[in-house]
């Protein structure tokens, strides 16, 4: 959190991952501390603001204008998950009433929203509910092209099971093919820096594929192993968990075979089954749930990568401070009232004669 108006980009380059809750505990205080403060006083004018956030790859700017609050976003990729779902998700998550959105540029990947703090005050719920929601705006953001893809299949089942009831098992086969409709085509997105996510749909299921890549040279190899033994522990379909599969750089993907890629990843590729067993008759909270674990799959991934490093490092200093015990340990002791004595190469013991005081030469 930056007081100030320092700029994001610096913000992301000293950023080391400052969250891993859903929503950003520093901005949900914040907008609740204001909306407290005018709940006290309906005549108080909002207090002048001017805070920035950086949580995960987004940014957030929080300032005030009156009695309303303006809070600009920022994300380079803003553009592509906004017009794949994610603007749709936001009309439908907020209240245009209470909060509307002001601005917006493609290019720059910036939003600015505004919301009616004073009309907010007056209701406690009310201001609880749009608090957590404004602070979940990262995540809202990324689940929105999944939660589209998981909506048309939920939808396509429904005609499916609907037909299914009607016609007579001749042909079955065929009008229940023709009443899940046409299979959208695979939707290609930039979730983050050197990494993108493929969304592919298909008659019985979604497949998520994320490249992953890390910046650190070090932690291939680490994170290589992590996402192999997570493929394999999710390898079968359970209920908690969903298929999972990994493959490394060289072996890209079936589904993205054909594909250009814009970077190769140096990690490898990690595809997540969403099938049609889980959205079948799914409210849009449950959509909401399974597409949150998806998308924000890479706090997961640092998560248990720089815990993994911190464990590996204090049990080499464990190692270390073993290996030094045992050698001090392995010392000889001492010998008491003896002469120490010398040995030549052969073993033989000899007694060094004092040196003589060295004269000065002419």
């Amino acid at each position: 959190v930056v007081e100030g108006s320092t700029s994001f980009a610096l913000m992301a380059a000293i950023s080391d991952r400052l969250f891993l809750d859903d929503l950003c505990p520093p901005l949900q205080q914040r907008l609740l501390d204001v909306f407290q403060r005018l709940a006290d006083d309906p005549n108080a004018q909002c207090q002048e603001l001017d805070l920035d956030i950086q949580d995960f790859e987004v940014g957030y700017s929080l300032s005030t204008e009156g009695r309303e609050l303006r809070l600009r976003i920022v994300y380079p990729f803003l553009s592509e998950v906004w017009h794949n779902g994610s603007g749709t998700l936001f009309e439908h998550e907020f209240d245009q009433s209470h909060v509307r959105r002001i601005d917006f540029h493609d290019d720059d990947g910036e939003m600015t929203l505004g919301a009616d703090a004073a009309a907010l005050a007056l209701d406690h719920n009310l201001r609880q509910k749009y608090a957590r929601s404004i602070a979940s705006l990262r995540v809202l953001l990324l689940i929105g092209p999944l939660v589209m893809r998981l909506d048309d299949l939920r939808s396509a089942i429904f005609r499916a099971d609907e037909e299914a009831k009607k016609v007579l098992p001749g042909d079955a086969a065929a009008r229940i093919a023709n009443a899940r409709g046409p299979v959208k085509e695979m939707m290609r997105i930039r979730v983050r820096r050197m990494e993108t996510c493929w969304i592919v749909s298909k008659p019985d299921r979604v497949v998520v594929i994320f490249s992953v890549h890390v910046e650190d040279r070090v932690d291939i190899a680490l994170g290589r192993a992590f996402c192999q033994e997570f493929a394999e522990i999710n390898r079968r379909p359970a209920d908690c968990a969903p298929p999972c599969s990994f493959s490394e750089p060289r072996d890209v993907p079936a589904d993205l075979r054909g594909t250009p890629l814009l970077e190769v990843p140096n990690v490898g590729f990690l595809a997540l089954t969403l099938t049609e067993q889980v959205v079948r008759n799914a409210s849009k909270e449950r959509l909401y749930a399974l597409a949150r674990p998806v998308m924000t799959w890479r706090n997961f991934f640092h998560f248990h990568l720089k815990h993994a490093k911190s464990y590996l490092h204090s049990r080499i200093r464990r190692r270390i401070d073993q290996f030094s015990q045992q050698l001090a340990r392995a010392r000889r002791p001492p010998k008491k009232d003896k002469e120490k004595v010398r040995r030549l190469a052969n073993g033989k013991e000899f007694s060094p004669q004092p040196r003589a005081a060295s004269s000065n030469l002419g």
